[in-house]
């Protein structure tokens, strides 16, 4: 009788831990902020962004009398300004796709049954199974194209 218990319960817990593993998956977030549409998205609206204030700031450099004093640091200053202007943008559009990847994680989770996901770098070792990255790209990338989010 107990050499029976002792095997149901290894059957048991065997069945059991194979089921919560599955359960357990992982996600390289850095390769959706990299790879996903939005992030390439995003990437080249912050690129344009910095490009049109060095623009603006190289032309107005262009027109500065370079032997006025109060000049040049007007035109610091500015300069300084709007690369603030830019890390906050920067900062508030982070911010924003960071909630919505958030929130595409635990709509992912829940279509798929998944109780835990965690992002890969937090990872010390695991299987490629539970690498979940490729197939939440593609739900993200429907997502995003399907809502299409203003992240500004």
């Amino acid at each position: 009788m107990r050499k029976a218990f002792l095997s149901l319960l290894l059957v048991l817990t065997t069945v059991l831990s194979s089921i919560a593993s599955e359960k357990v998956v992982y996600i390289d977030i850095k390769k959706v902020f990299i790879q996903s549409k939005a992030g390439v998205d995003i990437k080249n609206y912050l690129q344009k962004k910095a490009d049109e204030a060095r623009n603006y700031i190289q032309t107005k450099a262009s027109l500065v009398d370079k032997n006025n004093p109060q000049a040049m640091q007007e035109l610091q200053q500015e300069a300084m300004k709007k690369q603030q202007e830019i890390n906050e943008l920067q900062q508030r559009i982070v911010n924003k796709f960071t909630n919505f990847i958030k929130n595409a994680v635990d709509e992912f989770a829940k279509k798929n049954g998944y109780e835990l996901v965690v992002d890969k770098q937090a990872v010390l070792f695991g299987q490629d199974k539970y690498d979940k990255t490729k197939e939440f790209l593609t739900f993200f990338d429907e997502k995003y194209q399907k809502e299409k989010p203003k992240f500004e």
